[in-house]
């Protein structure tokens, strides 16, 4: 392996590029497409909307009716197939008497009578997905969605709890969500997507649950309160991950400069077979007779590359390159790897092992 071959992870910080983003229905999730190849749509417009695969109950008629005979169900179900029924209805039975009863145990329909056997469905989900984008559609997925094409500014992060939402971007006046009480202070960031400079916790997550506020933006927060923010409604996005770490002061800039705009948070949570990360975007109008850089989809390390450190003792710290060794470093551990020289902002440097960079803010 050598510098350029090896591609490493990249987190998008720009304050204005070409956007194109996929909006689709959710995995297994065939409907109608509403929005065409060249229509503009805006961020709260349905651009594709569908049912959800409902399960299916299988229930035993022959052992709840005692029936001698399977064939003896068609004659005693009191629904027919295809009709709707509720949680606890009596679908099959006798009329009138003491005599033992079938009872759904979903809302759903009657899908199928046979065999001794009653099959209900559980009533589909519906489900859309929006634009989450103002732009132009450039693309359709038959079926699934469309790609839509925009300008503005993009901050990519490093873990989501696979919400989205939209809203206004509003720096946080205190430093921690739980600083201040529910009132009107915190109520007047209803709907809003709000920016912290410090770690999140229990208290603080709670109450932006609790006023309703849209998205947060945070810098981390600790490992065991992932499966409570997967539980809430409003999407959660992670700068540097978990642990402790506050936001660092090149990103909380970058997106004080961008309150007060109409804000997209599509806190995806990564998986290893998906290349989709958690991402705020703000449309941003275009110069006229001018086209804003489309996102690099790779890069190569090279001098003057400005990367985040996400393993080692430098973990979370940003800096630059200033130079790449042509053979591999003989690490403080024993180890000879293929570095970088990072230099940070103090001015101090260190030889960092790829692995333990990504790319950031290009």
């Amino acid at each position: 392996m050598n510098y350029a071959t090896y591609f490493p992870d990249q987190r998008h910080i720009l304050p204005s590029g070409v956007i194109r983003r996929e909006r689709l229905l959710p995995e297994g999730v065939v409907g109608e497409v509403e929005a065409q190849v060249g229509e503009r749509v805006d961020l709260r417009d349905v651009v594709a909307r569908g049912e959800a695969a409902a399960r299916y109950v299988v229930l035993d008629a022959v052992q709840e009716l005692r029936l001698k005979r399977p064939e003896a169900l068609a004659d005693l179900m009191l629904v027919e197939v295809g009709e709707p029924v509720e949680a606890g209805q009596v679908i099959a039975g006798k009329a009138k008497g003491r005599g033992r009863k079938l009872q759904s145990p979903i809302d759903g329909v009657i899908r199928h009578v046979g065999g001794g056997r009653v099959i209900v469905q559980e009533l589909p989900e519906p489900v859309e997905a929006q634009a989450g984008l103002s732009g132009q559609v450039v693309a359709v997925r038959e079926r699934r969605g469309v790609v839509i094409e925009a300008s503005g500014a993009v901050l990519q992060g490093v873990w989501g709890n696979n919400r989205l939402s939209v809203g206004p971007l509003r720096i946080w006046p205190d430093s921690e969500l739980d600083a201040i009480e529910i009132d009107e202070i915190a109520l007047g960031y209803r709907g809003t997507i709000v920016v912290l400079r410090q770690p999140l916790r229990r208290a603080g997550l709670e109450i932006a649950e609790k006023v309703g506020i849209a998205g947060v933006v945070a810098p981390s927060m600790a490992p065991e309160l992932v499966d409570m923010v997967r539980g809430f409604s409003l999407a959660v996005l992670l700068t540097e991950g978990f642990g402790a770490r506050p936001m660092s002061a090149f990103v909380y800039s970058f997106l004080e400069g961008l309150s007060g705009r109409q804000a997209t948070l599509d806190a995806v949570t990564p998986e290893r077979q998906s290349t989709n990360v958690p991402e705020l975007v703000v449309n941003l109008p275009r110069s006229t007779g001018q086209r804003p850089p489309v996102l690099p989809e790779t890069v190569t390390l090279r001098p003057g590359l400005n990367v985040r450190l996400t393993r080692g003792e430098y973990a979370g710290m940003t800096g630059q390159i200033v130079h790449l060794p042509k053979t591999p470093y003989l690490l403080e551990n024993g180890l000879r790897v293929l570095c970088a020289q990072v230099q940070f902002a103090s001015g101090a440097s260190a030889f960092v092992p790829l692995a333990n960079l990504e790319v950031y803010g290009q």
